[in-house]
């Protein structure tokens, strides 16, 4: 080593300076980087913004916003002093650091206060959106990029929590990869778009089988968190109905659940999806029997339930099973929906004495499980004390003209099947009218509609059929459920639709046990046989012809066509990976298993495993030959970031052949090695290296690397000379 390199080693050239600075702060990215940063972190908060409390969406919409006029600022300050499309900034200092802490601390403090409000969930959910807004408050260095990155990532996926639809999914994964495109971007910034799309496009793709693999596989485990703010996010049916409940549910186009049927699918008028069974009227609010006025009943069924779904001893079968698979969308409630008579083999699932399907827990997500019903099972042949006594209560307050209707048809007719006869016969032929706006009830007295409007809804005709059989002394309960549904051809399944809620009565006869009885069915035939109301499609038209309104464009054919095909896409989506349970796991597993040590399918498992063999080495092969210029590249790179380590860093606007000839004069020493890499770096301008041959290709960056190596060597030995 001379004696010009030592004294040059010791020198910090002005040169080096900025070089320096460059080194020091290595976040010093463009405007795209930034402004891009903003898009993204805008993008996933949007994800979950029907979850946000009010106070976290302000503070999100005041930091983006002062986050975008303070990077604005900073690069229009930059771009006067240079050229706009190469400028580079740092980040600036938006907030003093006291104040970044003192928001952490209090927004933490606020978080965990209304902890009890929205629950555990949420205020997981909150606070790690917390977290990635004030993020964006102190990027100085690449740490500081990489977590919120990695902060952005999870706080895009944490949506795919509450909405699980295939496209809700696909613009989650797009912006996902959105997020990591951000990471490419910074490693190789100088690389064109398309290149960094390729190379993103292969990482996913690469990704793709283990994710499958991982799926299948990886042992399902059950959420650790409780449902956020249950009672606010109920939707659909009520544990309690009043007069006008479910009227206000016809005008909702919300999917409620979906089915199907192994076999034939039923006609239109059997398919009455029981929910839950109404049994205590206090005169103005039907309610579950042993309900009490505002008790809360989803998790605990006391001992209105039955071990099993299976296990009613109180009915007989009769007929052959209808067998149906339900997937239902997340109600935050625990009621199933089920054809009579309902049995399932799940162990989630239960049975009340009244015959209804619930769900140990609520449903929080989507929820698919296996049901056969008996339509023609008789339901309690017999009749209890204790029931026949609920079933006949009656509150005469409200309603004596009923309750003196009742009685007079009980001293007229013997037969209770005449008495339900006689009532349906006058719901059809006097003036009673179908309409989801009926006009108001004063105390929603029951009096004034069967006598006074005659204008209902099917809740409104369920109440009173029901109160009016009970004062004859025929034990009866009001039933609330969806009734029908929309067939879907493309996927061979039944959508049902909150539009299709709909409410009927049970009444209990001798030797028949409970029937049921839609009074609705008299006064609308077509609603029960088809589906179809012309009263209440006018309606629907009227109600829903506003300047926005999507009515006129639901009727053309192609539309139906389209929503049709794109509603089975997502359904099959739902069936067979949002369904995809520890227990479908479990038995999926199990049969693998089975097949295997029975020497079945011995020959798909081998070729699986050729498939995933050949995928390593095509993914190896495919490594192993990438391209000469990014490798001679990333040893350029390496040795200018070594030399830059000892004090001889390369000016900006030098070029390679510039600084390749300063090394020369100022470093004689250094110069042979450095050259041999300078002019391996300088021919990816003027060769092409495609058709070079493994052995050549190997060769040459063998030498290079040879000259990395003593060129390093060098350079330590000088800094221990110096030392």
């Amino acid at each position: 080593m001379t004696k010009t390199t030592i004294q040059t080693l010791k020198q910090k050239p002005q040169a080096s300076k900025s070089s320096k600075a460059i080194v020091e702060h290595k976040l010093k990215l463009n405007s795209k980087m930034y402004f891009g940063l903003l898009f993204f972190q805008l993008l996933n908060l949007l994800t979950l913004v029907q979850q946000f409390n009010v106070a976290y969406l302000v503070f999100a919409l005041f930091a983006l916003i002062l986050q975008f006029t303070a990077h604005f600022r900073a690069f229009s300050k930059a771009s006067s002093i240079s050229n706009r499309a190469l400028i580079l900034y740092s980040a600036p200092k938006i907030l003093p650091s006291w104040l970044i802490l003192l928001l952490a601390v209090s927004g933490s403090v606020a978080i965990a206060v209304a902890g009890q409000t929205l629950g555990l969930l949420l205020s997981m959910i909150h606070l790690l959106c917390f977290a990635y807004s004030l993020k964006m408050f102190e990027i100085t260095s690449r740490k500081d990029l990489y977590q919120l990155v990695v902060l952005g990532i999870f706080v895009a996926t944490s949506s795919l929590i509450f909405i699980q639809s295939i496209y809700f999914s696909i613009a989650v994964i797009i912006l996902v990869l959105g997020n990591f495109w951000i990471l490419i971007n910074l490693f190789t910034p100088t690389l064109p778009v398309s290149v960094q799309a390729k190379l993103l496009a292969k990482l996913s793709v690469f990704s793709v089988p283990l994710a499958v693999i991982l799926f299948v596989t990886f042992p399902k485990l059950s959420p650790f968190w409780q449902v956020p703010n249950v009672e606010s996010a109920k939707v659909g049916l009520s544990d309690s109905v009043k007069i006008g409940d479910i009227a206000q549910l016809a005008l909702s186009d919300e999917l409620a659940f979906r089915v199907s049927f192994q076999n034939n699918n039923p006609k239109h008028a059997q398919l009455y999806w029981r929910a839950m069974v109404l049994d205590d009227f206090d005169g103005v609010t039907w309610r579950q029997g042993g309900r009490k006025k505002g008790q809360q009943n989803n998790h605990d069924h006391g001992s209105a339930s039955i071990s099993h779904a299976n296990s009613s001893t109180d009915v007989e079968i009769k007929g052959t099973g209808l067998s149906y698979q339900v997937i239902a969308e997340p109600s935050f409630q625990s009621w199933l929906f089920a054809l009579d008579f309902a049995t399932s083999e799940q162990g989630n699932i239960a049975q009340r004495n009244d015959y209804a399907l619930f769900y140990r827990g609520i449903i929080s997500q989507t929820l698919s499980y296996q049901v056969t019903s008996y339509p023609e099972a008789k339901l309690a042949p017999k009749l209890t004390q204790e029931s026949r006594a609920l079933n006949l209560t009656l509150s005469s307050d409200n309603n004596p003209k009923l309750l003196a209707k009742g009685e007079q048809l009980r001293q007229q007719y013997s037969d209770d099947s005449q008495l339900i006869n006689h009532v349906l016969a006058e719901f059809n032929q006097k003036d009673y009218f179908y309409t989801l706006q009926p006009p108001r009830l004063n105390n929603n007295s029951l009096d004034e509609f069967y006598f006074d409007t005659q204008a209902g809804f099917c809740e409104h005709y369920a109440s009173s059929f029901t109160y009016l059989m009970r004062a004859a002394g025929i034990p009866a309960r009001m039933v609330v459920g969806y009734l029908g549904g929309e067939f879907n051809s493309s996927g061979n399944y039944l959508s049902v639709y909150q539009r299709n809620a709909h409410a009927w009565s049970e009444v209990w006869l001798p030797e028949s046990g409970w029937q049921r009885v839609d009074p609705t069915a008299a006064v609308d035939p077509e609603r029960v046989e088809s589906g179809f109301s012309n009263n209440l499609m006018q309606e629907y038209n009227h109600l829903s012809s506003g300047l926005f309104s999507m009515q006129a464009l639901r009727t053309m054919w192609w539309y139906k066509q389209l929503k049709m095909q794109i509603d089975a896409i997502d359904y099959q989506w739902t069936r067979w990976v949002i369904g995809y349970t520890g227990q479908k796991q479990s038995r999926v597993m199990a049969k693998l298993l089975a097949s295997l040590k029975e020497g079945k399918n011995i020959f798909y498992f081998i070729l699986t495993l050729i498939v995933i063999a050949l995928f390593v080495y095509v993914y190896k092969s495919v490594k192993a030959k990438q391209r000469i210029d990014d490798k001679i590249k990333a040893l350029y790179l390496k040795t200018l970031a070594l030399l830059a380590q000892h004090n001889l860093a390369k000016v900006k606007s030098m070029t390679a052949q510039q600084f390749d000839d300063f090394i020369a004069k100022t470093q004689p020493d250094l110069s042979e090695d450095f050259s041999i890499i300078s002019r391996g770096f300088t021919q990816l301008a003027y060769q092409n290296f495609d058709g070079i041959s493994p052995h050549a290709y190997n060769s040459h960056l063998a030498k290079l690397q040879t000259s990395y190596r003593r060129l390093r060597w060098q350079l330590w030995l000088a800094k221990l000379s110096i030392n």
